[in-house]
């Protein structure tokens, strides 16, 4: 069965625009808040779920290291 080419793939979406170049300021402003809201309505569930362990570690880790370079 031959690959297929998905038409998002790195670098194939040189062309790909949604067009909200003629939109005033305010206009983009409302369309990114927007998809906003909409991305976060579709991965509600997603953001509700705990992190992973090795992401977890990597926060502990992360605070660690802050808290020792303001002492």
């Amino acid at each position: 069965m031959p690959k297929r080419h998905h038409p998002y793939a790195a670098g194939s979406h040189r062309g790909w625009s949604i067009g909200s170049n003629s939109l005033t300021p305010t206009g983009q402003f409302e369309l990114l808040k927007d998809l906003g809201r909409q991305l976060q309505q579709n991965y509600q569930n997603i953001l509700k779920e705990p992190a992973p362990d090795r992401i977890k570690q990597l926060l502990e880790r992360l605070e660690r290291a802050r808290h020792h370079e303001e002492d």
